[in-house]
Protein backbone atom coordinates (compact mmCIF):
# COMPACT_ATOMS: atom_id res chain seq x y z
CA UNK A 1 0.00 0.00 0.00
CA UNK A 2 1.38 3.27 -0.81
CA UNK A 3 1.93 5.66 1.81
CA UNK A 4 0.20 9.13 1.68
CA UNK A 5 3.20 11.78 1.64
CA UNK A 6 1.01 14.66 1.69
CA UNK A 7 -0.67 15.92 5.16
CA UNK A 8 -2.20 18.65 5.94
CA UNK A 9 -0.94 21.68 7.97
CA UNK A 10 -3.09 23.01 11.39
CA UNK A 11 -1.12 26.37 10.77
CA UNK A 12 -2.13 26.65 7.06
CA UNK A 13 -6.11 25.95 7.84
CA UNK A 14 -5.48 28.75 10.44
CA UNK A 15 -4.14 30.68 7.74
CA UNK A 16 -7.26 29.79 5.37
CA UNK A 17 -10.01 29.95 8.18
CA UNK A 18 -8.62 33.70 8.83
CA UNK A 19 -8.58 34.81 4.89
CA UNK A 20 -11.90 33.26 4.79
CA UNK A 21 -13.35 35.30 7.55
CA UNK A 22 -11.65 38.48 6.49
CA UNK A 23 -13.07 37.97 2.74
CA UNK A 24 -16.49 37.21 5.12
CA UNK A 25 -16.59 40.85 7.09
CA UNK A 26 -15.71 42.95 3.78
CA UNK A 27 -18.43 41.35 1.98
CA UNK A 28 -20.57 42.16 5.13
CA UNK A 29 -19.37 45.41 5.26
CA UNK A 30 -19.45 46.09 1.52
CA UNK A 31 -23.27 45.08 1.50
CA UNK A 32 -24.03 47.51 4.24
CA UNK A 33 -22.42 50.01 2.35
CA UNK A 34 -23.98 49.36 -0.65
CA UNK A 35 -27.67 48.82 0.69
CA UNK A 36 -30.56 46.33 -0.53
CA UNK A 37 -31.71 47.43 -3.81
CA UNK A 38 -27.73 47.36 -5.51
CA UNK A 39 -27.26 44.07 -3.28
CA UNK A 40 -30.36 42.53 -5.62
CA UNK A 41 -29.01 43.93 -8.61
CA UNK A 42 -25.63 42.44 -7.76
CA UNK A 43 -27.21 39.01 -7.26
CA UNK A 44 -28.87 39.50 -10.65
CA UNK A 45 -26.02 40.34 -12.19
CA UNK A 46 -23.86 37.49 -11.08
CA UNK A 47 -26.58 35.35 -12.07
CA UNK A 48 -26.80 37.20 -15.38
CA UNK A 49 -23.42 37.01 -16.23
CA UNK A 50 -22.66 33.37 -15.53
CA UNK A 51 -25.59 32.01 -17.67
CA UNK A 52 -24.03 34.32 -20.29
CA UNK A 53 -20.98 32.83 -20.23
CA UNK A 54 -22.74 29.45 -20.18
CA UNK A 55 -25.19 29.90 -23.28
CA UNK A 56 -23.75 33.03 -24.78
CA UNK A 57 -20.09 31.94 -25.67
CA UNK A 58 -20.47 30.07 -28.83
CA UNK A 59 -22.52 33.26 -30.21
CA UNK A 60 -19.20 35.19 -30.88
CA UNK A 61 -17.07 31.89 -32.24
CA UNK A 62 -17.51 33.36 -35.81
CA UNK A 63 -17.00 36.97 -34.90
CA UNK A 64 -13.82 36.10 -32.74
CA UNK A 65 -12.73 33.19 -35.31
CA UNK A 66 -11.26 35.57 -37.53
CA UNK A 67 -9.30 37.86 -34.55
CA UNK A 68 -8.30 34.98 -32.55
CA UNK A 69 -6.72 31.98 -34.49
CA UNK A 70 -7.43 29.23 -32.02
CA UNK A 71 -9.90 25.97 -31.63
CA UNK A 72 -13.43 27.43 -31.23
CA UNK A 73 -13.92 25.82 -27.96
CA UNK A 74 -10.77 28.33 -26.82
CA UNK A 75 -13.07 31.16 -28.74
CA UNK A 76 -16.24 30.10 -26.79
CA UNK A 77 -14.59 30.28 -23.43
CA UNK A 78 -12.96 33.53 -23.80
CA UNK A 79 -16.51 34.60 -25.67
CA UNK A 80 -18.50 33.64 -23.07
CA UNK A 81 -16.13 35.60 -20.45
CA UNK A 82 -16.00 38.77 -22.12
CA UNK A 83 -19.88 38.42 -22.40
CA UNK A 84 -20.38 37.82 -18.95
CA UNK A 85 -18.07 40.99 -17.75
CA UNK A 86 -19.80 43.28 -20.09
CA UNK A 87 -23.26 41.96 -18.78
CA UNK A 88 -22.42 42.12 -15.37
CA UNK A 89 -20.92 45.48 -15.34
CA UNK A 90 -24.14 47.11 -17.33
CA UNK A 91 -26.67 45.73 -15.08
CA UNK A 92 -23.90 46.62 -12.23
CA UNK A 93 -23.75 50.33 -13.78
CA UNK A 94 -27.79 50.84 -14.12
CA UNK A 95 -28.03 49.50 -10.80
CA UNK A 96 -25.88 52.25 -9.35
CA UNK A 97 -27.61 55.17 -11.48
CA UNK A 98 -31.11 53.83 -9.98
CA UNK A 99 -30.32 53.01 -6.59
CA UNK A 100 -28.99 54.64 -3.76
CA UNK A 101 -26.31 53.62 -1.53
CA UNK A 102 -27.06 53.17 2.24
CA UNK A 103 -25.16 56.39 3.59
CA UNK A 104 -27.11 58.40 0.96
CA UNK A 105 -30.47 57.63 2.41
CA UNK A 106 -32.20 60.22 4.54
CA UNK A 107 -34.25 58.68 6.60
CA UNK A 108 -32.09 56.84 9.71
CA UNK A 109 -34.68 53.96 9.72
CA UNK A 110 -34.11 53.67 6.42
CA UNK A 111 -30.60 53.31 6.34
CA UNK A 112 -30.46 51.07 9.18
CA UNK A 113 -32.92 48.92 7.05
CA UNK A 114 -31.08 49.11 3.84
CA UNK A 115 -27.63 48.32 5.96
CA UNK A 116 -28.43 45.24 7.70
CA UNK A 117 -30.63 43.58 4.72
CA UNK A 118 -27.49 44.13 2.45
CA UNK A 119 -25.20 42.88 5.29
CA UNK A 120 -27.01 39.96 5.08
CA UNK A 121 -26.82 39.20 1.60
CA UNK A 122 -23.45 40.25 1.57
CA UNK A 123 -22.67 37.31 4.55
CA UNK A 124 -24.35 34.96 1.57
CA UNK A 125 -22.10 36.63 -0.86
CA UNK A 126 -18.88 35.80 0.90
CA UNK A 127 -20.25 32.34 1.59
CA UNK A 128 -20.34 31.74 -2.24
CA UNK A 129 -17.06 32.63 -2.83
CA UNK A 130 -15.51 31.27 0.00
CA UNK A 131 -17.20 28.24 -1.63
CA UNK A 132 -16.18 28.49 -4.89
CA UNK A 133 -12.52 29.23 -3.48
CA UNK A 134 -13.25 25.43 -1.86
CA UNK A 135 -13.97 24.09 -4.66
CA UNK A 136 -11.05 25.50 -6.56
CA UNK A 137 -8.50 24.23 -3.62
CA UNK A 138 -10.37 20.45 -3.55
CA UNK A 139 -10.19 20.40 -7.12
CA UNK A 140 -6.76 21.24 -8.35
CA UNK A 141 -5.58 19.93 -4.77
CA UNK A 142 -6.88 16.14 -5.47
CA UNK A 143 -5.25 15.97 -8.91
CA UNK A 144 -1.36 16.92 -7.28
CA UNK A 145 -1.94 15.12 -4.39
CA UNK A 146 -2.56 11.38 -6.59
CA UNK A 147 0.16 13.10 -8.95
CA UNK A 148 2.48 13.16 -5.83
CA UNK A 149 1.42 10.00 -3.91
CA UNK A 150 1.53 7.74 -7.41
CA UNK A 151 5.17 8.41 -7.63
CA UNK A 152 5.88 7.11 -3.94
CA UNK A 153 7.08 3.38 -4.27
CA UNK A 154 4.59 0.97 -3.17
CA UNK A 155 5.85 -0.60 0.32
CA UNK A 156 6.86 2.16 2.36
CA UNK A 157 6.67 1.62 6.03
CA UNK A 158 4.75 5.02 7.47
CA UNK A 159 6.06 4.29 11.42
CA UNK A 160 8.32 2.36 13.12
CA UNK A 161 6.83 0.29 15.57
CA UNK A 162 8.30 -1.24 19.21
CA UNK A 163 7.05 -4.32 19.84
CA UNK A 164 7.35 -6.10 23.54
CA UNK A 165 6.08 -5.74 27.22
CA UNK A 166 4.69 -2.34 26.50
CA UNK A 167 2.14 -2.01 23.44
CA UNK A 168 3.47 -0.48 20.15
CA UNK A 169 4.57 2.38 19.93
CA UNK A 170 4.67 5.19 16.99
CA UNK A 171 8.06 6.26 16.73
CA UNK A 172 9.44 9.00 14.28
CA UNK A 173 8.08 8.51 10.25
CA UNK A 174 10.66 6.79 8.48
CA UNK A 175 11.73 9.21 5.58
CA UNK A 176 10.54 8.35 2.17
CA UNK A 177 12.75 8.85 -0.70
CA UNK A 178 10.73 9.83 -3.94
CA UNK A 179 11.79 11.70 -6.91
CA UNK A 180 11.40 15.31 -6.67
CA UNK A 181 8.28 16.77 -6.39
CA UNK A 182 6.73 20.01 -8.08
CA UNK A 183 6.58 22.60 -5.18
CA UNK A 184 3.49 24.42 -6.83
CA UNK A 185 1.84 20.67 -6.55
CA UNK A 186 2.85 19.89 -3.42
CA UNK A 187 1.65 23.14 -2.14
CA UNK A 188 -1.66 22.69 -3.45
CA UNK A 189 -1.90 18.97 -2.13
CA UNK A 190 -0.76 20.02 0.91
CA UNK A 191 -3.53 22.99 1.12
CA UNK A 192 -6.59 20.58 0.27
CA UNK A 193 -5.45 18.62 3.39
CA UNK A 194 -5.49 21.26 5.54
CA UNK A 195 -8.75 22.35 4.49
CA UNK A 196 -10.26 19.13 5.03
CA UNK A 197 -8.92 18.82 9.07
CA UNK A 198 -10.71 17.97 11.98
CA UNK A 199 -14.41 19.24 12.81
CA UNK A 200 -13.67 22.42 10.00
CA UNK A 201 -12.79 20.05 6.93
CA UNK A 202 -16.08 17.99 8.20
CA UNK A 203 -17.90 21.11 7.20
CA UNK A 204 -16.04 21.41 4.52
CA UNK A 205 -17.07 18.27 2.96
CA UNK A 206 -20.74 18.30 4.38
CA UNK A 207 -21.80 21.82 2.72
CA UNK A 208 -20.16 21.01 -0.75
CA UNK A 209 -22.56 20.44 -3.01
CA UNK A 210 -19.94 19.25 -5.61
CA UNK A 211 -20.57 15.73 -5.94
CA UNK A 212 -17.45 13.30 -3.79
CA UNK A 213 -17.00 11.36 -6.96
CA UNK A 214 -15.79 14.48 -8.66
CA UNK A 215 -13.07 14.69 -6.69
CA UNK A 216 -12.21 11.29 -6.76
CA UNK A 217 -12.18 11.31 -10.88
CA UNK A 218 -9.86 13.93 -10.34
CA UNK A 219 -7.68 12.08 -8.31
CA UNK A 220 -7.65 9.18 -11.25
CA UNK A 221 -6.56 11.65 -13.61
CA UNK A 222 -3.70 12.60 -11.33
CA UNK A 223 -2.65 8.90 -10.93
CA UNK A 224 -3.10 7.63 -14.24
CA UNK A 225 -1.16 10.80 -16.05
CA UNK A 226 1.55 10.07 -12.89
CA UNK A 227 3.33 7.11 -14.43
CA UNK A 228 4.02 6.20 -18.03
CA UNK A 229 3.12 3.07 -17.90
CA UNK A 230 -0.55 4.34 -16.39
CA UNK A 231 -1.02 6.43 -19.31
CA UNK A 232 -0.20 3.70 -22.32
CA UNK A 233 -2.93 1.82 -20.58
CA UNK A 234 -5.31 4.22 -20.85
CA UNK A 235 -4.40 4.95 -24.51
CA UNK A 236 -5.37 0.80 -25.05
CA UNK A 237 -8.82 1.52 -23.48
CA UNK A 238 -11.69 0.78 -26.73
CA UNK A 239 -13.03 4.73 -26.94
CA UNK A 240 -9.55 5.62 -26.38
CA UNK A 241 -8.07 3.72 -29.40
CA UNK A 242 -10.80 5.05 -31.37
CA UNK A 243 -10.05 8.25 -31.25
CA UNK A 244 -5.97 7.61 -31.62
CA UNK A 245 -7.32 5.91 -34.60
CA UNK A 246 -8.96 8.72 -35.87
CA UNK A 247 -7.11 9.64 -39.44
CA UNK A 248 -6.63 13.53 -38.73
CA UNK A 249 -5.13 12.57 -35.30
CA UNK A 250 -2.67 10.25 -36.70
CA UNK A 251 -1.57 12.70 -39.06
CA UNK A 252 -1.07 15.28 -36.84
CA UNK A 253 1.10 12.89 -34.13
CA UNK A 254 3.13 12.14 -37.45
CA UNK A 255 3.67 15.40 -37.99
CA UNK A 256 7.50 16.46 -37.51
CA UNK A 257 7.03 19.91 -36.69
CA UNK A 258 4.10 19.67 -34.10
CA UNK A 259 5.68 16.71 -32.71
CA UNK A 260 8.69 19.48 -32.29
CA UNK A 261 6.49 21.97 -30.82
CA UNK A 262 5.69 19.65 -27.92
CA UNK A 263 9.06 19.00 -27.15
CA UNK A 264 10.53 22.49 -26.87
CA UNK A 265 6.98 23.21 -24.78
CA UNK A 266 5.85 25.56 -27.28
CA UNK A 267 1.62 25.24 -26.61
CA UNK A 268 0.81 28.38 -27.48
CA UNK A 269 2.23 28.02 -30.39
CA UNK A 270 0.83 24.69 -31.15
CA UNK A 271 -2.74 25.72 -30.12
CA UNK A 272 -2.58 28.30 -33.12
CA UNK A 273 -1.40 25.54 -35.62
CA UNK A 274 -3.62 25.32 -38.19
CA UNK A 275 -3.52 21.69 -38.52
CA UNK A 276 -4.24 21.64 -34.42
CA UNK A 277 -7.42 24.23 -35.21
CA UNK A 278 -8.94 21.47 -37.95
CA UNK A 279 -8.27 18.53 -35.75
CA UNK A 280 -9.83 20.33 -32.77
CA UNK A 281 -12.82 21.94 -35.07
CA UNK A 282 -13.60 18.08 -36.27
CA UNK A 283 -17.48 17.38 -35.63
CA UNK A 284 -16.90 13.67 -36.13
CA UNK A 285 -14.03 14.41 -33.57
CA UNK A 286 -15.93 15.93 -30.83
CA UNK A 287 -18.63 13.17 -31.14
CA UNK A 288 -15.97 10.68 -30.22
CA UNK A 289 -14.93 12.76 -27.55
CA UNK A 290 -18.38 13.24 -26.33
CA UNK A 291 -19.19 9.69 -26.53
CA UNK A 292 -16.15 8.31 -24.36
CA UNK A 293 -16.59 6.98 -20.99
CA UNK A 294 -13.78 8.81 -18.94
CA UNK A 295 -14.65 7.43 -15.76
CA UNK A 296 -14.15 3.77 -17.57
CA UNK A 297 -11.37 4.24 -19.35
CA UNK A 298 -9.48 5.49 -16.17
CA UNK A 299 -10.37 2.67 -13.99
CA UNK A 300 -8.68 0.92 -17.09
CA UNK A 301 -5.51 2.45 -16.47
CA UNK A 302 -5.45 2.04 -12.66
CA UNK A 303 -6.46 -2.12 -13.00
CA UNK A 304 -4.59 -4.49 -10.87
CA UNK A 305 -3.18 -1.24 -8.61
Amino acid sequence: MKPDLVSGSPLWQTIFVSFAAILLLLQILRGWHLGLPRQLVRAGALVAAYSTALFGGALLVPWLRPILNVPDFIISALGGAILALIVYSVINTVGTILFKRTGQQESGIVRLVYGFSGAFLGLFFGLFFIWLLLVGIRSLGAIAEAQINASAPSRVPRFEERTGGRAATPMRRTPVESPEQDGFAMSLARLKKSVELGSFGEVVKQTDVLPGGGYETLGKVGEVFAKPERATRFLTYPGVVELADNPKILALRADPEVANMLEQGRLWELLQDDRLIEVANDPELKRQIKNLDFKAALDHALRDE
